[in-house]
């Protein structure tokens, strides 16, 4: 990135967190700290894209003194701190001191869906917005003002599936039909609006555009399936692996190059990110 960069090219680093960014048992990030540190300091924005929500990411971002524009559930809104380009990006709203540009729907109807089709086909998962702050606890490992914060949520609903793979697959198509999309992560079924991260990097990719015009490259780093389309409209798609799954497969084409690291977690997302930042001449080496 370094090399490229003398050459005016703008370098983007976006990465999903739990699992990729953040170790998938303890949530920590230590093994990038220094990485991290590095990259601000040669102004390469890393954005956080995530199915976390926005209070959930605040507090990671306070966590890893990241002071750049963000993604929440799995692509639903892009939150950039007012004042970070010139002017806000056509369409934005302002809230809380963030200007939020919103592709996603809102939770209330991905909740009156779930309730209509809770009457016909029964609901063999637990939802969010009916578990309890503990029930959180046990299944993502969070603590019980984390799970609070996860519980929060604006665009999207998490589901911890229990019944069949039979009937994911028919939930999954039956929202498909009602003009809603599914992602299944690294614990979770999120129904979310007809949107993915993917989108949702590229719509704000045309804000650094425009802001800053000039020749931009995109890597993303992810660890699960529903990370695919982020790194997919990626030019160097990192995939970190995981410790209970094959990572997730990508096609290396000519515009794009797919690594995938060797460690877990954190420590793969510094692996495969950290030879990047030498100049052409060593990583050749």
């Amino acid at each position: 990135m370094a090399q490229e960069k003398t050459h005016d090219k703008h370098w983007l680093v976006v990465s999903d967190l739990d699992g990729t960014l953040l170790d998938h048992f303890t949530y920590s990030h230590e093994p990038v700290d220094g990485l991290l540190r590095e990259l601000d300091q040669r102004e390469v924005p890393v954005i956080l894209n995530s199915s976390k929500t926005r209070d959930e990411m605040i507090e990671i971002r306070q966590e890893l003194g990241n002071h750049h524009p963000f993604i929440v559930e799995n692509g639903s809104a892009i939150f950039i701190p007012v004042g970070y380009f010139p002017e806000p990006p056509p369409g934005a709203r302002e809230e809380a001191g963030f200007w939020v540009l919103e592709p996603g729907k809102p939770r209330r109807d991905l909740l009156d869906y779930l309730d209509r089709d809770t009457r016909t086909h029964g609901s063999p998962y637990l939802g969010f917005a009916n578990a309890t702050l503990q029930e959180i606890v046990d299944a993502t490992g969070l603590t019980p003002q984390q799970a609070a914060a996860a519980q929060t949520r604006h665009y999207s609903e998490p589901l911890l599936w229990r019944g069949t793979d039979r009937e994911k697959r028919a939930f999954c198509a039956r929202a498909r039909e009602a003009g809603l999309a599914t992602l299944e992560g690294g614990r979770f079924l999120h129904l979310l609006g007809d949107t993915d991260k993917g989108r949702a990097t590229l719509q704000l990719l045309e804000c650094y555009r425009r802001a800053q015009p000039g020749d931009y490259g995109l890597v993303a780093a992810g660890d699960s399936p529903n990370d695919l389309d982020m790194l997919a409209v990626a030019n160097i798609a990192v995939i970190v692996r995981g410790p209970h799954r094959q990572p997730p497969e990508l096609e290396e084409t000519a515009s794009r190059l797919v690594l995938t690291s060797e460690q877990e977690g954190p420590a793969g997302w510094h692996e495969c990110i950290a030879p990047l930042l030498a100049p052409t001449d060593e990583r050749n080496k």
